[in-house]
């Protein structure tokens, strides 16, 4: 039986560079911030690609090989398959994820196996596992990623899972300009960062909003979160002035509110608004800096992208068009006074101890004068329509 060549690889100021003997020996970030121990031990380079190899190679790669056929849509044997390249690409707070490019005679498949090896991250990880597969069973939308397979590679203990990679997206971040003036830049990897126009900023934070507006439950308040900007979970392709956008993770699919609390589903998808308009707007200079705010344009693209995604909902006929119509006159009937009080409610009931908190608070009262304001111009708008 012959086995395909795999090739691993790491990221430098160079672009990828093979990883040899001493960089095998490097230890791998752990953490967003250092190298740490896990089980009492590092992790190396070495053992990081060792993992994914073992766990790829099981039975004769039979699952790399079933999701491969499946996403080139074609009948693949190992034969087949002439080499497996395996890029280390970046450490988040619980996940190092490796991009998979299977060589297949003319074609290519792009996976990314993202591996956890802290207790947090394992348990982040084989939640997010199910709630991607329930999800994508749920609802026919192409903006999460589809799940293969789940594996655990020993000593030291690792746990991962494999799911299409989007291929050509790319993180965005806030960051600043030279005359100290915020930008939103695009990270392409391959041409370094790029700014992105207004108009395309715009319609990044619009189509972020829809997405997670079509995924909102109006019975069950279940919607996808935690999700930080900063974190990289939303990722951007451009096609000229144009934008796409995608979300690569979905940890968590819950509700905000209980339906126990005597909560109405007007309000409850009103504190979803709310808590999406704040959520928009956070993010870390570029990635990993300071807390960042977004400007007040981010708030009326989220606004009428909310809107939006209600639309589609009613359009998919996930809802009807009466729920649509009574929060649209819900929405309209509430003053900034009343907005003001759910804002607080909300932010209360957030982690005091995070470090979004200070900004959120600092900038709250403007954000609730800017949001009642966009509110009633995107509702008003589609009341034309």
């Amino acid at each position: 039986m012959s086995v395909p060549k795999v090739t691993c690889l790491t990221p430098s100021p160079r672009g990828y560079v093979l990883a040899d003997d001493r960089i095998c020996r490097t230890p791998m970030r752990v953490t967003r911030i250092a190298p740490d121990l896990v089980h009492g031990r590092g992790i190396t380079y070495g053992a990081y690609f060792e993992g994914i190899t073992g766990v790829i190679s099981k039975d004769a790669y039979t699952r790399l090989v079933d999701a491969t056929g499946k996403q080139l849509a074609e009948d693949i044997s190992l034969a087949d398959i002439e080499e497996i390249l395996i890029y280390a690409e970046k450490h988040g707070s619980d996940y190092h994820p490796a991009r998979i490019e299977v060589m297949v005679n003319e074609g290519r498949a792009a996976f990314v196996m993202n591996v956890a090896v802290t207790a947090r991250g394992r348990a982040w990880l084989c939640r997010e596992f199910e709630v991607l597969q329930s999800l994508n069973r749920r609802y026919d939308f192409p903006f999460l990623p589809k799940t293969y397979f789940q594996g655990e590679a020993p000593l030291p203990s690792m746990l991962m899972f494999l799911a299409d990679w989007f291929e050509g997206y790319h993180e965005f971040h806030l960051a600043m300009d030279e005359g100290r003036s915020q930008k939103l830049v695009l990270w392409d990897t391959r041409k370094d960062t790029c700014r992105l126009s207004r108009p395309q900023a715009w319609q990044i934070y619009h189509q972020i909003a829809k997405i997670l507006t079509l995924y909102y439950d109006l019975e069950t308040f279940e919607q996808i979160f935690p999700w930080h900007h900063a974190a990289g979970d939303f990722v951007v392709k451009t096609h000229g002035k144009s934008v796409d956008v995608r979300l690569v993770t979905a940890r968590q699919y819950a509700p905000m509110l209980e339906h126990s609390e005597g909560v109405s589903v007007h309000e409850a998808l009103l504190f979803f608004l709310l808590n999406l308009s704040v959520r928009m707007r956070l993010d870390r200079l570029d990635g990993v800096g300071v807390v960042a705010w977004a400007d007040d344009d981010c708030v009326d693209a989220t606004t009428a992208g909310f809107v939006e995604g209600l639309r589609a909902k009613q359009g998919k006929g996930f809802i009807d068009e009466s729920c649509v119509t009574g929060f649209l006159q819900y929405g309209r009937s509430l003053s900034k006074k009343d907005l003001s009080d759910r804002f607080h409610v909300l932010v209360d009931a957030y982690d005091q101890a995070a470090p979004d908190i200070p900004a959120i608070r600092d900038h709250l009262d403007r954000h609730v004068s800017k949001f009642h304001l966009a509110l009633q111009g995107a509702l008003l708008d589609k009341k034309r329509t």
